[in-house]
């Protein structure tokens, strides 16, 4: 097993070890369910709202579960975290356009886009804004907006309001700029 995950990850044979014990000190019996992952990372952000954080690691559980069994195995996770940590640009967009595909047809919409842009904003937004500030959420909410609709602009080739993975992932590689508007300060 060691010697397949080298060779279809970007990690070394100690850091596949690495990760297995890791894995197996926090998921003794091999696989990671998605209630315990939901609550870990709940956890991990204590500020924000709850039903909301729960939607995005729903989100990204799903993203890590390849195979839709409802659990994530060694396997599954290390290839996740290898695309995350050390994949190529490609693997990177590859793994967000799974992520942001929340109906998992293949495609995704403006809104499937947007609701997981502001799933991850609202938690960026939490350690540097007041999340109850109306003025601060408009904003955020118009900016995020405003960057749907540049992505779609520069990648819907066929101008179908739908991104294809290959749109997807050589429309960023194309305009790398883009891959820069999610750190764009809200401003007034």
């Amino acid at each position: 097993m060691v010697s397949q995950l080298t060779r279809v990850t970007n990690f070394s044979e100690l850091e596949v070890k690495q990760w297995y014990r890791l894995f197996l000190k926090d998921c003794p019996e091999g696989v990671l369910g998605e209630e315990r992952f939901v609550t870990f990372f709940c956890n991990f952000y204590k500020r924000g709202d709850l039903e909301k954080k729960k939607a995005l690691a729903t989100q990204i559980f799903r993203t890590f579960d390849r195979d839709g069994s409802g659990s994530v195995d060694f396997r599954e996770f290390l290839c996740g975290m290898s695309a995350l940590l050390r994949g190529t640009t490609a693997q990177r967009l590859r793994w967000a356009f799974n992520m942001y595909d929340l109906d998992r047809n293949g495609s995704l919409s403006r809104e499937e886009l947007l609701n997981v842009l502001k799933l991850m904003y609202e938690l960026q937004l939490t350690r540097r804004f007041d999340p109850d500030d109306p003025d601060e959420i408009r904003r955020a909410e118009s900016h995020l907006e405003m960057m749907t609709e540049q992505i779609f602009q520069a990648l819907d080739e066929d101008r179908d309001g739908q991104l294809q993975m290959r749109e997807f992932v050589e429309g960023f590689r194309r305009n790398p700029s883009l891959l820069r508007l999610n750190s764009v300060e809200m401003t007034t």
